[in-house]
């Protein structure tokens, strides 16, 4: 039998949750979560389920699910074990293992799991939304397509799946029926994301740059105090060259959210608006001195911008705040190289390395630096063990990707 998963996430007092009477009552309130698209709070709330009811294998396919949908390999981890040691016949358990070969990008496997469970569940809302993710992930539009399709007839009202229709229905370039699906969605819950922000994001992703902009246009005007629409117009105004509207944008994001760096900086970072991010990071490191992934971040942007002595400084600050990190050590290494001070470089390289064996750019600057030192075999050393390194994590990949499902070894 497998060793009893400690579940990794928040360790709030699930009695302390607003309005959590019962496992019950936070299951209810996780899926109400899930159905409207917010993964983090249904995880939060999942956890919290289970942490009162340790068999509840349901929760836990769903907390795998959530775990998965916002990168948390362990949480997912944890309970796809966990509902092998409490239920390995289960259909919940096999769909645990089913997403977790969806994380590891096992796309038959996990198809396959997924039917197995729907053979024994065949009307079950979350195992259809399951394999909706699932195809959404391996490109299967038609698949997709049917599994949320499938998901609405069981629940008309479900917000995830008839968003998740429309956005299939997007790629497929039917845009208007997109559009009816984001607009339905809207209707059953007001707090999600605007339809046109939405349908001008798929837009977007698909070049149609004029598109795009028309609809992030309305979505600012229906919804002025939400920030995105705001973002992503002003960026598509730019790649139009209508430099006199995207200056107005810029103008009216400034006055609207231009006291809040926090918003801003993700945003300017993402569209690659070097000096507004800079400014925005600067002023946030005023606000947060001590905050090491701001203070990285604000070393990236000195670094872009060819201030190496600044990112230099900034990316010590982070390392002294975060001393078990090894990224700022990996960027200290990458800027004393690029600075010529070679035994720097060394030092930093080796300290990320020391805290992360796997810190794959950590071993290639250590080899430049070695090199550049005239330390020729230590330098064909460090790339043979970042080789040995890389062809482990290959391996136990591999060995995760293509093993005997864990449910499988506790059924026999």
């Amino acid at each position: 039998m497998l060793p009893e998963p400690h579940l990794s996430g928040d360790a709030t007092d699930p009695d302390l949750l607003p309005g959590a009477r019962s496992s019950d009552e936070m299951l209810r309130q996780a899926l109400h979560a899930f159905y409207r698209e917010n993964e983090d709070r249904a995880l939060e709330l999942l956890q919290a389920v289970l942490r009162r009811d340790r068999t509840n294998v349901r929760a836990l396919y769903l907390s795998a699910l959530c775990a998965h949908l916002v990168t948390q390999e362990q949480a997912l981890e944890d309970a796809c074990a966990r509902a092998i040691r409490v239920a390995p016949r289960h259909p919940y358990a096999i769909a645990c293992e089913a997403v977790r070969y969806l994380f590891l990008a096992n796309y038959s496997r996990a198809e396959d799991l997924f039917k197995q469970a729907l053979s024994r569940l065949p009307d079950d809302l979350d195992l259809y939304l399951g394999l909706g993710t699932l195809y959404e992930y391996s490109d299967n539009k038609s698949g997709s397509a049917a599994a949320f399709q499938r998901a609405l007839e069981l629940d008309p009202d479900n917000v995830r799946a008839r968003v998740a229709l429309g956005a299939v229905y997007a790629l497929e370039g039917e845009f208007e029926a997109a559009m009816a699906e984001y607009q339905r969605a809207k209707a059953v819950e007001p707090e999600i994301e605007n339809p046109h922000q939405r349908l001008g994001r798929d837009y977007y992703y698909e070049g149609m740059i004029r598109e795009a902009a028309t609809e992030f246009a309305i979505a600012t005007r229906e919804e002025p105090e939400e920030p995105a629409a705001y973002f992503y117009l002003l960026d598509c105004l730019r790649r139009l060259e209508r430099a006199d509207e995207a200056l107005d944008v810029y103008l009216d994001i400034k006055q609207r959210f231009g006291d809040d760096p926090e918003l801003t900086s993700g945003f300017f970072e993402h569209f690659n608006m070097q000096a507004e991010a800079l400014s925005a990071l600067e002023e946030l490191c005023r606000q947060r001195p001590d905050d090491p992934e701001t203070l990285l971040r604000l070393a990236r942007a000195y670094r872009d911008v060819g201030r190496t002595a600044d990112a230099v400084g900034a990316s010590e600050r982070a390392a002294r705040t975060s001393f078990d990190d090894p990224a700022p050590l990996v960027l200290l290494g990458e800027l004393y190289l690029e600075l010529t001070e070679y035994g720097k470089a060394v030092d930093h390289c080796r300290r990320a390395i020391a805290l992360d064996r796997n810190a794959q750019s950590a071993y290639t600057t250590l080899a430049d630096a070695l090199l550049f030192l005239g330390r020729q075999q230590e330098s064909i050393e460090a790339i043979q063990e970042m080789e040995r390194v890389r062809q482990e994590a290959w391996e136990q990949y591999q060995a995760r990707f293509s093993g005997q499902d864990r449910a499988d070894a506790e059924r026999l």
